[in-house]
């Protein structure tokens, strides 16, 4: 996290605006950003088109532009001043999914910022392909989001890319001096009706959890600080597992370190893309290797 200068902040004139743009506020003033850029993404749909039929005084697309631009001005800079970073701001004409992944490759941010409403609705913003397309690491600010960071959850599957997760949740946690979390979900391995699995087998799938956990420890350095929890998965999603104890926790922010992807991942639903899509109700920090993943697509799509 120390290492992300420039933030891309993705606003669209909603109510979340202002939600996004104080959170991406507070947080700046945690991690310090060189540059923050925010983009408005002005569809070029029929719904520009009927916005501008409706106001008779808007002459032509330059002067609707112009207007926007200046809302959003007065928006961003009702949280910030000269003191703070440089601000940029873009606004760009496109589907505004495929436009932020094609900005987001052009200007090559440390961080994306997305606000995450409870639903997305209609063509809008598309939070898979999103993840899928661009190499940034992701941050999610839900509607509800506490301004607070004190209490971080890092699911992890005792990866490589696991333990970033919960070091970038300690880097932050110094600065508040908060407590940091990781969560590992197992479950037992299959069984056949009508063969049962004995509570000794069950024992030793448990302490063999445990070993790799002592592993995962041992290999990364992890601190004695973090909490571990060791979470049975019995029924339902892993998500369901990583909200139930955000709950439990009273986690500010939840932390997942993101694998770099062959073809045949990028292709299919994902842990990451599930935690994504899921209503957590408080920020998600999706963090990715940006030079191996860009190589990875750049393998791909040319």
């Amino acid at each position: 996290m120390q290492n992300s200068k420039h933030w891309l902040v993705c606003l669209d004139l909603s109510k979340m605006d202002d939600v996004l743009i104080g959170y991406t506020k507070f947080l700046a003033k945690k991690i310090e950003p060189e540059t923050i850029t925010f983009l408005h993404i002005v569809d070029s749909g029929p719904t520009s088109r009927e916005i501008i039929d409706q106001f008779p005084e808007i002459s032509n697309k330059e002067e609707f532009d112009e207007i926007i631009r200046g809302e959003l001005n007065d928006r961003i800079y009702a949280h910030f001043d000269d003191a703070d970073a440089e601000i940029r701001l873009l606004v760009k004409e496109g589907r505004p999914t495929n436009k932020i992944i094609e900005i987001d490759k052009g200007i090559e941010p440390d961080i994306l910022i997305m606000g995450k409403k409870v639903g997305y609705i209609g063509e809008g913003v598309i939070p898979k392909r999103i993840l899928k397309y661009v190499p940034t690491s992701i941050l999610f600010v839900p509607e509800n989001a506490r301004f607070q960071l004190i209490n971080f959850l890092a699911p992890v599957d005792f990866s490589e890319q696991s333990a970033n997760g919960v070091k970038a949740a300690l880097e932050l946690a110094n600065e508040s001096k908060g407590n940091v979390y990781a969560q590992h979900i197992f479950e037992y391995r299959a069984q056949f009706f009508p063969y049962m699995l004995s509570e000794d087998e069950k024992d030793k799938i448990k302490k063999e959890v445990e070993q790799k956990k002592e592993d995962f420890i041992d290999t990364y350095n992890i601190p004695d600080s973090v909490e571990f929890v060791l979470s049975k998965l019995s029924e339902g999603r892993q998500a369901d597992y990583v909200y139930e104890e955000t709950i439990n926790k009273q986690a500010d922010l939840i932390v997942i370190g993101s694998k770099s992807k062959k073809l045949s991942a990028l292709l299919r639903h994902d842990f990451t893309e599930r935690m994504a899509n899921y209503a957590f109700g408080v920020p998600l920090l999706i963090l990715k290797n940006k030079e191996k993943y860009s190589k990875i697509l750049k393998s791909i799509f040319g």
